[in-house]
């Protein structure tokens, strides 16, 4: 799963990423939610179980 997440980043100019965070899975929605962070700033990527990444909020400080 976090190797979806890797590449998904590297591809959109995050260079280096870091899960800090518990990932979390919505049951309602069958997605799971995988907190990261790069370059000092957390994201969110929301993504299926196939590994597809459905949408990516951030960054927060």
């Amino acid at each position: 799963m976090t190797g979806f997440v890797e590449k998904y980043a590297q591809q959109n100019g995050l260079p280096k990423i870091i899960f800090d965070e518990n990932f979390e899975y919505i049951t309602d929605l069958h997605q799971w939610k995988v907190p990261y962070r790069s370059d000092g700033h957390r994201y969110i990527a929301k993504m299926t179980c196939l590994g597809i990444i459905l949408d990516n909020v951030g960054p927060y400080n």
